[in-house]
């Protein structure tokens, strides 16, 4: 992830691409006689969207949506992220709280909600009895109201049962306390809501060596942006000014990896002159690898060395991918293993970059319960975002063109799912 951050929802160009990949597919690449797909299913998630494919005798199926899901002892779970607030004349409140399911369940948990904005929000409230609600997506909605109580969450990574994200709070009050402006980074368990500590993620004393590493290192950065700073750029003398403020916080850190070993990486929350929120973000660190890292390894995209191409390698197939000379697509492919003759690479989709996880479906196999329940998913988290892709062909003798994609009623959007992270 590299920054994996800013999951959004579906983008209408993504989904063309794959309209595209399927139909060429479908219309100029079927098999060859004694050439076969490889039986194969999985979960590929790149760019901001998650694909469900599904490959077998008869053909293959692609399937794609806005959502974020991760695997955790083989069972799946969807993260998404739920908004509430208000406007007013001159008034903003804004916040999000971060959610987690089991695809088999009906309950959720919560992963991570501040109180500060719902709070405050009752307040100006009572303060205020006579404003009246106004419609956000009014054209009249004043540009700067002088109440403005926002938070942000931004989700950054998942490596099993562990998401980092990061939150933001500001708070500015007409008349009322000193203005808040604050940024933290978290690493939360997506199967209970509990926001893990280092010493939870490695054990106390490789997380008190992790500790230590980070504080050098913030010792180094702030040298040398000092140094520099003396040595008459503009932008460190700039930066010197704020570098008092910068406290170092051992528990504001989050889990991302290096070559698919894992890694974490500290943000150190500051302020600027003016009191507005500030971060530095130190250099990942390599940690030992905990018990629980070897499930997550398999997910993680391999480079080669030149970086010209990604893959994952499974028992019964190989999952490729070869970036655009842009580096803003990637085009997938599935191979068999221990083909000889052809190797022959079975086009799936052209995908926005970059690439972030494979989820095997296949090893062992999904039960009829866990497919309804992804598909369920599948199904709410497209419908909520305002779009519907499918795309499918059958290597004989029927070649069928992708369905068109369907906008849904923009009311329908009232929850915002999150892909790939």
């Amino acid at each position: 992830m590299r920054s994996r951050g800013k999951y959004a929802s579906l983008a209408l160009q993504v989904a063309l691409a794959l309209v595209v990949a399927g139909a060429s597919a479908a219309c100029g690449d079927s098999p060859k006689s004694g050439e076969a797909l490889p039986a194969a299913e999985f979960l590929f998630a790149a760019g901001d969207s998650t694909y469900w494919v599904r490959s077998d005798g008869e053909g293959m199926r692609v399937r794609s949506a806005p959502i974020l899901l991760t695997d955790v002892d083989g069972r799946l779970f969807e993260i998404f992220l739920a908004a509430d607030g208000a406007e007013y004349a001159d008034a903003s409140f804004a916040t999000t709280r971060l959610w987690s399911r089991a695809l088999q369940s009906r309950d959720s948990t919560l992963l991570f909600a501040d109180s500060t904005v719902l709070r405050e929000l009752a307040a100006w409230r009572k303060a205020h009895p006579g404003e009246l609600e106004i419609d956000p997506n009014d054209e009249e909605t004043p540009d700067d109201p002088r109440t403005v109580v926002h938070d942000e969450l931004e989700i950054i990574d998942v490596h099993g049962p562990y998401l980092t994200f990061e939150h933001l709070l500001n708070a500015d009050i007409d008349g009322g306390p000193p203005h808040q402006h604050r940024g933290r980074r978290f690493v939360v368990d997506v199967r209970s809501g509990h926001l893990a500590s280092l010493a939870d993620l490695l054990g106390a004393d490789e997380a008190s060596r992790t500790i230590a590493a980070a504080r050098t290192s913030l010792a180094q950065l702030t040298d040398s942006i000092r140094q520099a700073g003396s040595g008459g750029d503009d932008r460190a003398e700039a930066a010197v000014e704020t570098l008092d403020s910068f406290v170092f916080d051992s528990t504001s850190f989050g889990v991302t990896d290096l070559a698919r070993n894992p890694a974490v990486a500290f943000m150190v929350p500051g302020y600027s002159t003016d009191g507005e929120a500030l971060a530095l973000y130190l250099p990942p660190i390599g940690v030992k690898v905990p018990a629980w890292w070897q499930a997550v390894r398999a997910t993680l995209p391999e480079w080669t060395a030149d970086s010209s191409r990604v893959r994952w390698e499974r028992q019964a197939y190989d999952v490729a991918a070869t970036p655009s000379e842009d580096g803003e697509s990637l085009a997938l492919v599935l191979r068999a293993r221990g083909m000889t003759s052809s190797k022959k690479d079975w086009p799936v989709a052209t995908v926005a970059a970059p690439a972030y996880q494979l989820i095997a479906l296949d090893q062992p196999p999904l039960d009829s319960a866990a497919r309804a329940a992804l598909a369920r998913a599948f199904d709410v988290s497209t419908a909520l975002d305002g779009l519907v892709q499918r795309a499918s062909w059958r290597t004989a003798p029927s070649r069928r063109v992708p369905e068109r994609s369907r906008r849904m009623p923009a009311r329908l959007r009232r929850t915002t799912y999150i892909a790939t992270p």
